[in-house]
């Protein structure tokens, strides 16, 4: 009994290791980068630092009508006195808390600003004070005190920031 082998030809050692290469450059790159999840939960622990000021903002809004010009008008610290793991100081100009990043964050943050403003109705007696943070829009019928500096990627923002 005589038994024909397939002659067909079948891949290589080099053409198999060429495409299991391949394969491995597409799957590193289909994975998602976790780095603006981290600078996320950072930038947020950085926001509940200062939530203490936007009560103190928005009752001297509502007793002098105006926001607070800096951080000495409301009696806050020195700006490179509020610090926190992810934060290196804190400006309060014209009502609006700018935020510089630094201490622990990545790199590619240190030195960069998150603004948090407040928006009001204007020319409105009593009217309730809300906040925005970064680049949030600002919602119809009202106006926000002072500047949006904030210069952070929108990546790497928390949601509410974008």
């Amino acid at each position: 009994m005589n038994i024909k082998m397939c002659s067909g030809r079948g891949f290589t050692l080099i053409e198999m290791v060429i495409v299991l290469a391949i394969m491995a450059i597409i799957l590193v790159a289909s994975i998602p980068s976790s780095g603006g999840k981290v600078d996320q939960v950072g930038i947020k622990e950085a926001l509940n630092l200062v939530k203490i000021y936007q009560p103190q903002i928005e009752s001297y809004y509502q007793t002098l009508k105006e926001f607070p010009a800096d951080n000495d008008a409301l009696g806050m610290p020195a700006p490179e006195s509020i610090i926190g793991n992810y934060l290196s100081a804190v400006y309060l100009d014209s009502g609006a808390l700018h935020l510089q990043l630094g201490n622990k964050v990545r790199p590619k943050l240190k030195g960069k600003v998150i603004s948090i403003r407040p928006v009001f109705v204007p020319d409105t007696e009593n009217a309730p004070v809300s906040w925005i943070c970064g680049n949030d829009s600002v919602p119809a019928n009202m106006l926000a005190a002072g500047d949006n500096r904030t210069n952070v990627e929108a990546l790497s923002l928390p949601n509410s920031c974008r």
